[in-house]
């Protein structure tokens, strides 16, 4: 509005002047006054343009305020996730850690299992713990959920019969266990900690042509639990 004024009054003082005759002479007297009101109109307009640039640049500084506001706000949700991420790989690293059973080999009652013409997978049918349910009471077999070392313990009783068996990893025999008895009761045992990969299977066989026994007191035992969890790459000397 204010340019369209400043116009006016120069397209006014330009006719003002084209049309000069002796006749208008007073006429252009009275119009001398025109560069007066040009000038206060420029003062304006400078003044005007004076505020608009004080207020761009506070816009400008406001603009660039909100976006380190913004640019740490996208920095803080990056962060909760991470953080999120985070604990939500602990909450499973936590529960495959939380892996442990104990298990004897008769669910009731009492009986001597074997012999057997070949070596056979006991397959121990009471659960008293499986926490993680690693063990499987179906096949007698325990199979890690994650890599880690584990520790595991087995008990074999006999009644007036020699008995023998061995601690299993895939195929391969870790430990022994043998009681030589005729006539009483008798027991042996063995124990290992095993590093194992996710997906091994850890079990007992009893040896070919050997007895077993157990009852209600839970002579024959089966039992192991995750010591810890182990990355790839770090192997230690373990079996």
């Amino acid at each position: 509005m204010k340019i369209t004024v400043f116009l006016l009054l120069l397209l006014v003082c330009s006719v003002s002047t084209d049309q000069s005759t002796p006749e208008t002479d007073k006429e252009i007297h009275l119009q001398q006054p025109c560069p007066q009101d040009v000038h206060a109109v420029l003062r304006e307009m400078t003044a005007s343009l004076a505020q608009l640039k004080t207020e761009m640049t506070f816009v400008q500084k406001e603009n660039q305020e909100q976006a380190a506001k913004l640019k740490e706000l996208e920095k803080q949700e990056t962060e909760v996730e991470r953080q999120k991420t985070e604990i939500n790989n602990l909450k499973h690293e936590l529960k495959v850690k939380q892996v442990a059973f104990s298990v004897s080999l008769l669910a009731e009652g009492d009986a001597t299992v074997g012999p057997f013409g070949t070596h056979t997978t006991l397959i121990f049918k009471h659960v008293v713990t499986n926490i993680g349910n690693a063990y499987n009471p179906n096949t007698g077999m325990f199979t890690a959920p994650v890599r880690g070392a584990y520790h595991f313990e087995f008990y074999i009783g006999t009644h007036g019969a020699n008995t023998a068996a061995v601690l299993v990893k895939n195929t391969n025999h870790i430990f022994a266990a043998h009681e030589v008895q005729s006539a009483n009761f008798g027991s042996s045992s063995q124990g290992a900690t095993l590093l194992l990969e996710a997906g091994d299977v850890v079990f007992v066989r009893l040896w070919q042509q050997s007895k077993t026994y157990d009852n209600s007191n839970r002579h024959t035992t089966f039992s192991g639990h995750l010591i810890f969890t182990m990355l790839e790459g770090n192997t230690p000397s373990l079996s």
